[in-house]
């Protein structure tokens, strides 16, 4: 999977928001981010470029489902979980949202 400057910057400035709302170390965060990025790229058999060119609703219901995978795994670990989980994965999902629809 390569990984152009603009996807490194979405996962980055989403990595940073984990590490500010959670436990997590940046490696932690890159870690989880990339591993939902893989798994829902895998999921879908699609890539970044076909996602990066497809519809607004693709990539929306594509950031949907990464937010859901790190939400599991961040409620599956009991040192990175919050008491404001809701309004975290809210603001996750508005960073990742946000990054992705900037030109």
């Amino acid at each position: 999977m390569t990984v152009s400057n603009r996807q490194l910057k979405l996962i980055k400035e989403a990595a940073e928001l984990l590490v500010m709302e959670h436990r997590l170390t940046t490696d932690d965060a890159v870690i989880v981010i990339s591993t939902a990025l893989k798994r829902e790229l895998a999921t879908r058999n699609t890539t970044f470029e076909k996602l990066e060119n497809g519809s607004k609703i693709e990539r929306t219901n594509f950031i949907r489902s990464v937010v859901k995978n790190v939400q599991i795994a961040l409620e599956s670990n009991p040192y990175w979980r919050s008491h404001n989980l809701d309004k975290s994965i809210e603001n996750f999902y508005q960073v990742l949202h946000a990054q992705w629809d900037k030109s």
